[in-house]
């Protein structure tokens, strides 16, 4: 019988190694693949460069169009991903009048930009662009629901700027900051007066109903069925060129369930006309609602 040589491997032997081999790459290859899926993501499902948007990393966008063919705009914004909808937090919003020295910054609590956006090829953001503070040039036309915007908001014909806060309004609605922006022709005057604590545009949210034809504000504040209140504000002019943004308090109407002794009723309205700043019973409007 032949001998077999000394450190000899039979083809058969060799064959058995080959296929060994491959399949510990094969597990190998799925492996490694299936670890750079994971780590790809966080625990959560969401991307893993969501991680930095805690509400402590800053993201920097740059508007490159001139926004009213006035205000050219950056953003220095804090998204948190705990906040809903995705991708909202504070941000500064810096503001400069195009040509001039005038330069302003609001502050916003919930600053918002829908997640679509982002996937635009030349909006994309990752890990490096985050960390790196790379500024993200966006055109803001390019925004469905911008998250500022200038509007009348007191029927004088003159442009507020409004600052949408997403979902801090009631019941989940979008709140909205007005701020007055006051100039004095041919001067370099320029002043910026928030109105976020004077009625009624501090109340100002999705449910408010602007009446252009009658000059009034109706501003809604829900509390549940039948435990509702509107509030009808009227411009009031002036003379004053500073002072010329005021509304006066004329109708308020309340939603009731219970009487004055506290005894359950049905559901109710009564309506008030306001007077020299007093409620007035108005008993023509008041009454059980069918």
């Amino acid at each position: 019988m032949p001998t077999q040589a000394k450190g000899y491997i039979s083809e058969n032997m060799l064959n058995k190694y080959l296929k060994t081999l491959v399949l510990i790459l094969i597990s190998l290859n799925i492996n490694t693949f299936a670890n750079e899926e994971s780590a790809g993501y966080m625990n959560n499902g969401l991307p893993i460069h969501f991680k930095y948007m805690n509400g402590k990393t800053p993201i920097y966008i740059e508007f490159t169009d001139v926004i009213q063919d006035r205000y050219l705009v950056d953003v220095e914004w804090f998204p948190n991903w705990g906040l809903a909808p995705l991708l909202t937090g504070p941000a500064n919003i810096n503001f400069r009048v195009k040509d001039t020295n005038i330069k302003f910054t609001i502050k916003s609590e919930l600053f918002h930009i829908a997640q679509r956006i982002f996937s635009f090829p030349n909006y994309r953001m990752n890990a490096e662009t985050i960390t790196k503070k790379e500024v993200l040039k966006m055109k803001y036309w390019h925004l469905a629901n911008p998250p500022f915007a200038f509007g009348d908001m007191n029927f004088d014909d003159i442009k507020e700027l409004v600052i949408s806060e997403k979902r801090g309004g009631q019941r989940g609605h979008d709140a909205y900051k007005i701020y007055l922006l006051q100039e004095i022709e041919d001067t370099e005057y320029f002043n910026v007066v928030n109105l976020s604590n004077v009625k009624p545009y501090k109340d100002i949210d999705q449910t408010t109903q602007f009446d252009w034809d009658n000059k009034t504000i109706r501003v809604m504040s829900s509390g549940g069925a039948c435990g509702s209140m509107e509030e009808l504000y009227e411009r009031v002019y002036s003379d004053f060129p500073m002072q010329d943004y005021k509304f006066k308090l004329t109708e308020k109407i309340q939603y009731l369930s219970w009487d004055k002794d506290g005894n359950d009723i049905p559901c109710t309205m009564n309506a008030y006309d306001i007077v020299d700043g007093i409620e007035v019973l108005n008993k023509a409007k008041s009454g059980p609602i069918n």
